[in-house]
């Protein structure tokens, strides 16, 4: 007779009924591999471990949380952080965005007449307004409350995701920012994800080949993994958002990607 499997789309050793497909139960928050009958994954309690950054960004505070409380915060901010083919949101980015102190005043209009001001109007319908910013601020408009990343997971994968994070951060922190025009969430998605691609690819320590266990994959297996998540991504946020932040890379530089994305909200035309 037939037998059919269902196949992990990295690692050739998964594989599941067609039935239990529909249903599969749990699944790794790292791999993406299935939970094998018998041996059940170990479940990680929330941790409220803060984690130091790197200096560009010290003064943000890093927060290694578990699943339900990442998803609580992405219900209250009401957060549009998902649908990739990932099955399940690792990181976020929290974000507070105001407008200063706006004070206002009666719209006046100089009277050549009596060397005076009066107002725009008989009725003093008209106003004007004047905003005043904090003065200790880059991006007065915009802040960066904390970046949360999923507790539990691998050391390459974590690493990743706060890259990622790091530049949603970067862009709303930065002084060209405004929050009534955003940058589109392809274009910024696309370059999360490339710097995140960028970190895997150069920005850690060679990954060792040592297996744990029987069927345990070799962190250097891990991070191969992780990149070929990203670059497989059918997403059209994600996936073809990184695929079109990587091909301006590729002609431009990761410099001047990012300084053309924040002024001009796109991608380079090239």
């Amino acid at each position: 007779g037939k037998v059919s499997f269902v196949k992990h789309p990295f690692f050739d050793t998964e594989q599941m009924c067609p039935r239990h497909a529909q249903r599969p139960g749990r699944r790794c928050t790292g791999c993406h591999r299935f939970e094998p009958e018998g041996e059940p994954f170990a479940d990680l309690n929330d941790v409220g471990l803060q984690l130091p950054i790197w200096k560009d960004l010290r003064k943000v505070p890093i927060l290694i949380v578990g699943y339900e409380a990442l998803n609580d915060q992405m219900r209250s901010s009401g957060a549009v952080h998902g649908g990739s083919s990932q099955i399940m949101t690792r990181g976020l980015c929290l974000t507070e965005h105001q407008s200063g102190h706006k004070f206002k005043l009666h719209a006046l209009k100089f009277n050549r007449n009596n060397n005076s001001f009066a107002a725009v109007d008989a009725e003093e319908r008209g106003y004007t307004y004047f905003q005043v910013p904090d003065a200790n601020k880059v991006n007065p408009d915009a802040s960066v409350t904390a970046i949360l990343c999923l507790s539990g997971l691998p050391r390459d994968l974590t690493a990743s995701v706060l890259a990622h994070e790091a530049i949603h951060a970067w862009i709303k922190l930065h002084p060209q920012f405004d929050i009534a025009c955003p940058i589109p969430a392809q274009v910024e998605e696309g370059c999360a994800q490339l710097v995140a691609m960028l970190f895997l690819t150069d920005g850690l320590d060679a990954a060792s080949n040592e297996t744990y266990g029987d069927t345990g994959p070799s962190d250097a297996k891990l991070r191969q993994y992780f990149k070929f998540s990203i670059e497989t991504d059918d997403h059209d946020i994600y996936g073809e958002g990184y695929r079109k932040a990587a091909k301006a890379y590729s002609d431009i530089g990761i410099e001047a990607l990012l300084s053309h994305v924040v002024l001009y909200k796109e991608f380079p035309k090239t």
